[in-house]
């Protein structure tokens, strides 16, 4: 990789300048997609986007991997359509799909966080040789375990009211900064890391946030297929997951996982130091944890 291709983050701006574009449908999804060598693909969740990897993303490309990193549609520098049945997750999945056979990548090692997994779990219901490795990054996977912070009912008022609300400054500013509070342990956050989070809010990323706090019967019938999926998944998985996730409770959930994909005690990493939002309180582990585990035998 070339001085002039280094991937650097001091600034969300600064990130963004890695991205670029593909229209897929529903509307443009930026992405980074740097590095020659075997490609990750680091999905992210709510309220969240490829800026959530960016402590991962340098490290990952000085390891010799080809990095690839998606704004997911409504989220980060994508496009934030009105509709909110265009934030399903079967949508979601098939774009992932469309950008990996933009990019001409026919397998690739997984990653994924929080809501990203039931866009992970539809894309492997309809790609399944797609996806080489596993590595699930605190994930929504199980009912059990998990704890959404608010609910709405889709055709409710309110909800769309508070949640409209998100893209004013002081507001948007406010709903990041608690849920970076609570989904992290005693972690310390820079002026900009919280403005590459709030940034988004203010640009629309709200009407993707409120699709899913108002589409839990969806997240089941996906859990639910999901489950039925994981009974054939012959992949090598990894989990890495803070105990003190305060959203999706490691306890309920891993025991569910490792029992359903078979996997080995080696490859489950839990750290008592962590929450929610591990890959900014842990990000040389989980690149160290990604990288044994892709030359495990």
């Amino acid at each position: 990789m070339n001085a002039s291709d280094k991937y650097t983050y001091g600034t969300i701006e600064e990130h963004r300048s890695h991205l670029k574009t593909l229209t897929v449908d529903g509307g443009n999804i930026a992405y980074l997609d740097m590095g020659e060598g075997e490609p990750i693909l680091l999905v992210h969740g709510l309220p969240t986007s490829s800026w959530l990897y960016r402590h991962m993303i340098a490290d990952l490309l000085d390891r010799g991997y080809r990095v690839i990193a998606p704004d997911l549609l409504g989220y980060g520098m994508s496009s934030k359509p009105q509709d909110y049945d265009e934030y399903a997750a079967d949508k979601q999945a098939k774009r992932i799909l469309d950008l990996m056979n933009h990019l001409n990548i026919d397998q690739w090692t997984h990653v994924t966080h929080d809501v990203g997994g039931l866009w992970s779990w539809e894309l492997l219901m309809k790609a399944k040789a797609s996806v080489k490795r596993l590595v699930i990054l605190d994930t929504i996977a199980y009912e059990e375990g998990f704890k959404p912070p608010i609910r709405f009912n889709r055709k409710g008022w309110l909800g769309k009211i508070i949640v409209g609300m998100y893209d004013k400054k002081l507001i948007g500013k406010s709903v990041i900064n608690g849920t970076l509070r609570s989904g992290t342990h005693k972690h310390k956050f820079s002026k900009e890391d919280k403005r590459g989070y709030w940034l988004p809010l203010q640009e629309g990323c709200n009407r993707a946030i409120f699709q899913f706090f108002s589409s839990y019967k969806d997240t089941q019938d996906i859990l639910k297929r999901a489950h039925v999926m994981f009974a054939d998944l012959d992949i090598p998985v990894t989990i890495i997951w803070g105990d003190h996730d305060k959203f999706l409770i490691g306890e309920r959930q891993i025991p569910l996982l490792q029992e359903a994909l078979k996997i080995k005690d080696e490859n489950v990493h839990t750290f008592s130091d962590a929450g929610h939002f591990i890959q900014e309180e842990k990000p040389k582990e989980i690149v160290n944890i990604i990288c044994a585990f892709m030359t495990q035998e």
